[in-house]
């Protein structure tokens, strides 16, 4: 694609920002975590909201609909995810259960699990960027989303509005971190994104055949949020935006590089 054609792509787009509103605690569960003991992230991740804009969409608009037409825009569209004003993270024991069938009687075994919980002040606000002409649909599929990674996890929307994410107060992977700024005093995590803009309609259906090439990537995130209070187990996270961190002069650097030798 040439650079006219990216910039026509880009003029014929716009900003979707949809508010969500957590009223209860969530589970965003961190890619490759334990069942047993599984920790998550303060919000859900890119893929997530793909893979959530695709589920609702065929509840909307079929099936056909959303693979022929939806999934094109779905796959190859930015998305920023700005974090709730403060995020309280702490463990859970849980009661787990699991039936075994031995011999024709069905048993169900119970056992202790742990699970970190999030409980959230302030909106959460995904930013979607979506061709102008369907603005309607994409606006109707951000407000039917009802819950983030687990079916627990209750959200309601609040809001859909034509504004620009403010990237220092959104998730950034760190290839977009700028190499002269601090990162250690922000929360770090590991999230899910699609492999490429290039990902099959196929690739990402429950019973597609399995292929050495998954459909998602591994990539670590900072998220705008600052520890400021921790508790054994437990912590709690406040929206900062990146640009309140003071850039690391050259000659910073290079004392640090001194220091190290």
């Amino acid at each position: 694609m040439t650079q006219t054609e990216e910039s026509l792509l880009d003029t014929q787009r716009v900003w979707l920002a949809a508010d969500y509103h957590f009223p209860a605690t969530y589970s965003c569960r961190l890619p490759m975590s334990s069942m047993t003991t599984a920790s998550i992230t303060p919000a859900p991740g890119p893929a997530t909201v793909r893979l959530a804009l695709v589920k609702v969409g065929i509840e909307c608009f079929g099936y056909d609909e959303v693979r022929e037409t939806l999934f094109p825009i779905v796959r190859s569209m930015n998305i920023r995810i700005r974090p709730p004003e403060k995020v309280a993270l702490s463990p859970h024991v849980l009661h787990a259960y699991k039936t075994e069938e031995r011999r024709g009687i069905v048993q169900v075994n119970e056992a202790p699990i742990t699970r970190e919980m999030a409980h959230a002040e302030g909106s959460m606000t995904v930013y979607v960027h979506v061709p102008h002409e369907q603005e309607a649909q994409w606006t109707r599929l951000l407000y039917m989303i009802g819950y983030w990674g687990q079916t627990s996890s209750f959200t309601n929307c609040m809001h859909v509005e034509q504004v620009a994410p403010d990237e220092d107060e959104c998730a950034l992977s760190l290839p977009e971190i700028l190499p002269t700024r601090p990162a250690h005093s922000y929360f770090p995590c590991l999230l899910t994104e699609f492999r490429n803009y290039q990902v099959a309609w196929e690739e990402i259906l429950p019973d597609a055949p399995r292929s050495h090439l998954s459909p998602l990537h591994y990539r670590m995130y900072l998220w705008p949020l600052r520890r400021v209070k921790q508790h054994t187990g437990g912590m709690l996270l406040v929206r900062t935006p990146f640009s309140h961190e003071r850039p690391i002069q050259s000659k910073e650097l290079t004392f640090e590089r001194e220091q190290k030798q």
